[in-house]
């Protein structure tokens, strides 16, 4: 299957923008007890660009808890729009890994303007504030169902303790 054709749950924008990230990076990931850690690469280089990419999945709660997501793509030059096609490859391949096919939520914590200028944009998700906390800090939520997207080219890689 192309990971990269469209699918009815997806939207133009992201099935239009995902060869623009395979394309120059990789992703991988490691198993990191209950949880799994992201990582995106230059393919170029090979080198590491991503700060966290860190979530896990509270089963019984139904949620898949995003603790953080610093892709580092919004740096690099010619990487717009790159850091909402890995926010999504990476939901997609959380609940490939987890075998999620039915109806969850997402929940994170974010600054307030992140969530406008990021989370609230994103098409493919309907990430609404779910209250606000100290200082400019909010909970978000969004429903989220896998896509069945191919997310083969997500790698795992081997957990090292720095």
């Amino acid at each position: 299957m192309n990971a990269f054709l469209p699918h009815p749950e997806v939207s133009t924008f992201m099935t239009s923008h995902l060869p623009d990230l395979f394309e120059r990076y990789g992703m991988n990931f490691c198993i990191d007890g209950p949880q799994l850690e992201y990582f995106v690469y230059q393919k170029k280089t090979g080198l590491d660009i991503s700060c966290s990419l860190t979530v896990n999945l509270d089963d019984d709660a139904g949620k898949i808890n995003v603790m953080t997501f610093y892709p580092g793509l919004s740096l690099l030059p010619g990487s717009r729009y790159l850091s909402a096609v890995c926010f999504f490859i990476v939901m997609q391949h959380f609940a490939n890994f987890h075998q999620i096919k039915r109806v969850c939520r997402i929940c994170l914590h974010s600054k307030k303007a992140i969530f406008d200028s990021f989370y609230a944009l994103l098409q493919d998700f309907n990430f609404h504030l779910q209250k606000s906390g100290e200082k400019d800090r909010v909970d978000v939520e969004s429903f989220f169902r896998s896509s069945n997207i191919d997310t083969s080219m997500v790698i795992e890689r081997a957990l090292v303790d720095y």
